[in-house]
């Protein structure tokens, strides 16, 4: 039989846009249903029939500026621990990268990754210190679950959650994070408690960034397909590219969709080969790059990789 219920054509919907199971995304669309009067019902239904907008409820974006700012930090540091994926053996530029595998569209995000991405998404996450230099990011603190882990910036009131990390998982991580410090010959020392001088003095002169980078995270399994995704910013603008082949129109028509696209977007110009997508307050550009040459990935998955490049790495086989 069909599959044709309001409920269940919403659920279909917003799973394609966030990743979410079955379970995860159907009692959220009803709630919002059972909210509804008759009438909002209806605006529903026509707006899935392209007749009404009713954008919003079904796939809610951050509450308030905290939140927001969050989630751009989480966009960003994901997209840096994808770019490892892309080494694991036998390393790919084809292999799709991505360390977000679903993301929940809650008040409070919970974040869940795909196989292997805990150790690069701790590696750029965790705040460390080496002298006066700080890496990972600047007054974040990561707060252990026995089946998660909650992160939060300093001075911030908003949080998110990476979901399925258990002891195991966090060893394993760590490992991959000592690993590559330690083929890069960095210190260890990590950051917990006040926010430190050397973060304050970073945070002064390179604030965290904001904007819509949130309106991608909660819809990142739009880009799911793709090798790998980045993006850029500046002030209102984000710049969203990945390899040929989920198509640029594709990509924008899903994000002004009449249920599940950006609130009062509009298509707005680009520059040559781009399509803009506004909010009134926010700006996101698409364009697709030129994807990589598969003719180069038998001698990419052969490379010996020297120690640093990876926190895979592993000592190069001797011949016998």
């Amino acid at each position: 039989m069909a599959r044709t219920s309001l409920t269940e054509q919403l659920v279909d919907l917003r799973r394609s846009y966030t990743g979410e199971n079955t379970s995860q995304a159907t009692p959220a669309v009803k709630a919002v249903l059972r909210g509804l009067p008759r009438a909002g019902r209806e605006r529903v239904v026509e707006a899935l029939r392209g007749r009404a907008d009713a954008r919003g409820p079904f796939l809610p974006d951050a509450e308030g500026h905290d939140q927001r700012t969050l989630e751009c930090v989480l966009l960003r540091v994901g997209l840096d621990a994808a770019s490892h994926l892309q080494l694991r053996p036998p390393a790919s530029m084809v292999r799709p990268a991505h360390a977000f595998r679903a993301v929940e569209p809650l008040p409070h995000p919970r974040l869940h990754l795909t196989e292997h991405a805990l150790g690069p998404l701790l590696y750029e996450l965790l705040p460390r210190r080496d002298g006066d230099w700080v890496a990972g990011v600047p007054g974040l603190r990561a707060t252990r679950h026995p089946r998660s882990v909650e992160l939060r910036l300093i001075g911030l009131d908003a949080a998110a959650h990476v979901a399925g990390v258990d002891d195991r998982a966090w060893a394993e991580g760590l490992r991959y994070v000592r690993n590559l410090m330690e083929g890069r010959e960095l210190r260890g020392d990590f950051v917990d408690g006040p926010l430190t001088t050397a973060e304050r003095e970073h945070l002064d002169e390179t604030p965290h960034p904001t904007g819509a980078g949130s309106l991608v995270l909660r819809r990142y399994h739009l880009f799911a397909d793709a090798p790998w995704v980045r993006v850029a910013g500046r002030g209102g603008q984000l710049w969203v590219e990945w390899p040929e082949g989920l198509g640029v129109t594709r990509v924008a028509d899903r994000l002004l969709h009449p249920v599940f696209g950006l609130p009062e977007a509009v298509e707005t110009p680009g520059g040559p080969g781009e399509l803009g997508v506004s909010t009134g307050w926010y700006d996101v550009f698409l364009r697709e790059v030129q994807p990589p040459d598969p003719a180069n990935e038998p001698a990419l998955a052969a490379m010996e990789w020297p120690r640093g490049v990876t926190g895979w790495w592993e000592p190069p086989h001797e011949a016998g």
